[in-house]
């Protein structure tokens, strides 16, 4: 199983209270409605938040998952950008799966507007919200950037719907190292801890063994 735009495009307009298409059932990879996140860090910079990094069960899904906030989208993003050429330079296997992920974010920047519906908060109307999700099961992965309506709940963010701007089918060997790589970055957890929660049920552990990356998420 991969990413299918139609199935995707389908949960995503259920999400957000759209109309719902005629489309396969929904796959796992995208269904939050058994999202529990296990570990999560707040991206800070220059003292401020931008948003949060997440690693979540969902299901028999793993997903690392960044959340961003941000008046300063595009500074934040430029920083993923930088991550990436550091990682996957061009002599590396998975360098075309990372620029083809970096156009990706390019378009989705582009797309999302400083809107203040579904935003928690009068006062931070100019922020710009994006999700990016790196998921990984037994049978799929792939990678899926939405624009999510938020809430706050406790001071912490809550997606509540999102709006998928765009699907990736990406190699999984690129996929679960920037999964790892992200996690790595932002997560306070230990590296034989980090490999067993990012392993979906049943996959072999020792896969976690792979070529060290550097940059981090925040600005």
């Amino acid at each position: 199983m991969r990413f299918a735009g139609a199935v995707i495009f389908a949960l995503a307009v259920a999400t957000t209270g759209g109309p719902v298409l005629a489309a396969p059932p929904a796959g796992e990879l995208l269904d939050r409605s058994q999202d529990r996140i296990l570990e999560r860090a707040d991206i800070i910079a220059r003292g401020r938040k931008h948003g949060e990094v997440r690693l979540i069960e969902r299901g028999s899904v793993r997903v690392v998952q960044t959340l961003l906030y941000s008046k300063v989208l595009r500074r934040v993003l430029s920083r993923i950008r930088e991550r990436e050429r550091v990682n996957w330079p061009a002599d590396r296997e998975g360098h075309e799966a990372s620029a083809r992920y970096v156009a990706a974010l390019e378009r989705a920047e582009r797309s999302v507007p400083a809107a203040p519906g579904g935003h928690p908060g009068a006062a931070d109307e100019r922020r710009r919200p994006l999700l990016i999700e790196f998921a990984v099961s037994n049978s799929g992965e792939g990678v899926a950037l939405l624009e999510p309506e938020l809430k706050e709940v406790d001071g912490r963010l809550v997606v509540e719907g999102a709006r998928l701007i765009e699907a990736l089918e990406l190699p999984r060997d690129f996929v679960e190292q920037n999964m790892r790589l992200i996690a790595e970055e932002n997560l306070s957890v230990k590296p034989d801890e980090l490999l067993r929660m990012l392993a979906p049920p049943g996959a072999a552990e020792d896969e976690g063994a792979r070529t060290e990356g550097a940059g981090g998420v925040t600005p």
